[in-house]
């Protein structure tokens, strides 16, 4: 395998993209946007479907009946270039536009790049919000990370304010139960023990909380380590404090995605015990996340024959990808995992160009992926197109501003973003993933066989 920084300009959607979906997610908080006219130009733009998107990301955009507008709870506070920033202007504009709402728990202030640029120090303005308002008021910077931006750092910044909120109170670890799993997010979830899939037992169970992915994904990974006996005690990012589990010393804490770098960061300063493990996309990775998080939580279980279960029951779906040729320049983070999965499902993947790569969260990831993969960070855009037209792939998951160029010169494309909103996780994620690039090859060889 071959790793390369190209230091190029990569072609990323702005994080912005993730404000809709978010606010879906978080029914309780208000998403207060702070920028000058071409950046909430630029949210509300990103509010309609892009070429290749699902029309409805995520499913959060249904506001009703218009499933193109901005989500009500996303609200903007235009900042004009040419007044002076003065200390707590931003505070009383924040301030005034959630008095309009009721029922709101969180207020998270995204403070564009021109805010900080103007000056506006956006986190000691949520401060002085949260004085006055008498709830919590946090400071979301997207665009302001260091080692390239994804089109989800939106999703970390705000999964790292809900560490910071939720209560440290971890009870001592209890004694492991046989029947029952005790999930604050999920509910009370019965244990269906199956013979040969627990190995042994430390006698203590330690509570898990899993951090991103949809929460449908994250409810199906639930029932996957309530079968195994391990108790999930909530998940991230949800907003109401009900929901917001206790995350310690003692939490194992799982990241379900690998772009969650900052969160994860935030979970080791509160002394959790957080896995490093390949993320839990395709049946490998699901095998070994649960493993692995299961391992921490005290548990020994072996997920061999279940994962040689999934992968038989996906016999029909490989074989309609196998031996083609996967080229990846996505930007949501999610390359490398999809890159493997592909790879163990037969596919050949000619490159994964992604904008960041945290060689720490994902060193599992790499080394499983393959000697023949190249594997590009921070790639330039032009030079990407250029290694296109060089492999010619029978299918390109291509970036936003990619997808419309690559589909013109007649390269069958997936979205970065339809990945994201699929439900790439767990067993059930993998048979999607599968399913979405078998539909998309036997369209084309519909279209092909029309000899148009």
């Amino acid at each position: 395998m071959t790793i390369l920084n190209e230091s190029g300009t990569p072609d990323v959607l702005s994080p912005l993209y993730g404000l809709h979906a978010l606010a879906g997610r978080l029914p309780d908080a208000l998403l207060v946007v702070a920028g000058t006219c071409a950046d909430i130009h630029l949210a509300q733009s990103l509010s309609v479907p892009l070429p290749g998107a699902p029309a409805d990301p995520q499913g959060q955009n249904d506001h009703n009946g218009d499933s193109l507008g901005v989500h009500p709870r996303v609200v903007f506070i235009l900042l004009d270039p040419d007044e002076e920033p003065s200390g707590g202007a931003l505070a009383s504009r924040v301030i005034e536009v959630a008095a309009g709402f009721r029922h709101t728990d969180l207020v998270l202030l995204v403070a564009c790049r021109s805010a900080a640029l103007l000056g506006f120090d956006a986190s000691f303005e949520a401060e002085l919000a949260e004085r006055r308002l008498g709830l919590p008021v946090r400071a979301l910077l997207p665009d302001l990370v260091t080692g390239g931006v994804l089109s989800t750092n939106l999703e970390d910044a705000a999964v790292r304010v809900l560490l910071d909120l939720s209560p440290s109170n971890v009870p001592e670890p209890e004694e492991a139960q046989p029947y029952y799993s005790k999930g604050g997010l999920l509910g009370r979830l019965p244990l269906r023990s199956r013979p040969g899939r627990r190995t042994g037992e430390t006698g203590v169970r330690r509570p898990v909380v899993l951090l991103g992915a949809l929460p449908s994904s994250r409810r199906e990974l639930a029932r996957e380590f309530a079968r195994v006996g391990v108790e999930v005690a909530g998940g991230l990012p949800s907003a109401q404090d009900e929901w917001l589990p206790d995350i310690g010393e003692g939490t194992v804490v799982a990241a379900m995605d690998p772009y969650l770098t900052r969160a994860c960061g935030t979970t080791e300063e509160r002394g959790a015990n957080l896995a490093r493990s390949l993320f839990p996309i395709g049946v490998d990775g699901t095998a070994r996340f649960i493993q692995d998080v299961s391992a921490l939580a005290g548990l020994t279980t072996s997920e061999a024959g279940r994962a040689r279960q999934v992968w038989k029951g996906l016999d029909p779906l490989r074989n309609r990808i196998r031996g083609k040729r996967v080229f990846f320049t996505g930007d949501t983070g999610l390359e490398v995992p999809l890159a493997r999965f592909l790879a163990d499902a037969g596919a050949v993947v000619l490159e994964v160009g992604t904008p960041r790569l945290d060689r720490h969260s994902l060193g599992a990831e790499l080394s499983t992926l393959g000697e023949d993969v190249d594997v590009v960070e921070s790639p330039d855009w032009r030079a990407q197109l250029a290694r296109v037209d060089a492999t010619r792939p029978d299918v390109v998951v291509a970036s936003p501003g990619l997808y419309v160029p690559l589909v013109a010169r007649g390269y069958l494309c997936r979205s970065s973003l339809e990945l994201l909103s699929l439900g790439v996780h767990g067993y059930e994620g993998a048979r999607r993933v599968l399913e979405l690039f078998a539909r998309t090859f036997e369209g084309a060889e519909k279209l092909d066989a029309l000899n148009l």
